[in-house]
């Protein structure tokens, strides 16, 4: 293994997120690859990332290995790599869905000396594989990591290493949260809307007069549907295993209710857009800098991490010490 300065990386699947993980880490640090496809390995080789034939080999000359596969795929991978762990292990995941995993997870038969922290990065688009993969797809963009339930000091030295790889390399903001707090807040801000976008091309594509309205469709439907183009290899597992989604989706249903007895009620429709309106354009005006803090090493640094983000304080840049932890917020 390579110094902890400068971790070698192992990336399992080759798709739109490891590839683009792998394009922004490539020429800083060792870069491996395991992907199932033909045509990835060959992507990721013409690249300049090393392709690894076995899980075995990949885990023997990596510091820090993360698992880029769809979310219903995520345990099987890690039930085939854990014979081939190693005490100094980092293992990190990439999936849109963290409860069901870290579940899991706590109960598993880790090997003494591996550390296993989940990991969703907010960001990607609608072009699924390789293909899709982009250097600097990241950048600015928020990325979770959720320890497990039973945090050590080596859980978080590991996190510490995680969140310097994140912010320094791919350029990523990290905030710290517990899994169910990410899988009902993702519910919200992603999930729905990829149901949403299903419904609103289904309602379009149905409606008997679709060869005139698909000529109109422009800006406003482009945008609202552009996840519909998702590959439903990528899409289906996390909708399904999202167990918050059900609630969320009745309480959309709800709001839709609220909305459609407005129609006809020019003041209250009114009050109601502008006053969201305010706030979703303030959501684009919060990635300025908030400061910083410091604290010593050990445990006690995710709990405040987890208050931060809370707080919607997120680190930008991590400087680790000795004994002391210096991050930069925004």
């Amino acid at each position: 293994m390579t110094s902890p300065d400068r971790p070698s990386v192992g990336i399992i699947g080759l798709g739109q997120i490891g590839g683009s993980i792998a394009l922004d880490l490539v020429g800083k640090s060792r870069v491996s690859f395991y992907a199932r496809s033909r045509q990835a390995q060959s992507a990721g080789v013409s690249e300049g990332f090393e392709l690894c034939k076995s899980l075995e080999k990949l885990a023997a000359q990596s510091d820090m290995i993360i698992i880029a596969v769809p979310v219903d795929q995520s345990i099987g991978v890690i039930e085939s790599l854990m014979a081939h762990l190693l005490p100094g292990h980092i293992v990190t995941d990439v999936g849109s869905t963290k409860d069901y995993l870290m579940d899991w997870a706590r109960d598993a038969p880790w090997p003494d000396g591996v550390e296993f922290i989940g990991g969703h990065p907010m960001a990607g688009s609608d072009v699924s594989g390789f293909a899709g993969a982009k250097k600097g797809l990241f950048r600015g963009k928020t990325w979770i990591l959720t320890p497990g339930v039973d945090v050590s000091n080596g859980t978080a030295d590991a996190l510490v290493r995680l969140m310097q790889l994140i912010t320094s390399d791919l350029q990523a903001r990290v905030g710290v949260m517990k899994s169910r707090i990410h899988d009902r807040s993702v519910a919200k801000v992603s999930h729905l809307e990829h149901l949403i976008a299903l419904a609103l091309v289904k309602l379009v594509r149905g409606s008997g007069d679709e060869p005139i309205v698909s000529r109109l469709a422009a800006g406003s439907f482009m945008d609202a549907t552009r996840v519909c183009k998702s590959a439903s290899s990528m899409v289906v597992p996390f909708i399904l295993e999202n167990r918050y989604l059900p609630g969320i989706l009745d309480h959309f249903k709800t709001e839709m209710d609220e909305i459609a007895r407005l129609n006809h009620d020019r003041e209250g429709l009114t009050g109601m857009w502008e006053s969201n309106s305010r706030w979703r354009q303030e959501i684009e005006e919060r990635n300025t800098k908030s400061g910083s803090f410091s604290m010593a090493r050990g445990q006690g640094l995710v709990d405040e991490l987890m208050r931060l983000t809370l707080e919607g304080r997120l680190a930008c840049s991590v400087e680790s010490g000795d004994y002391e932890i210096n991050i930069e917020l925004c």
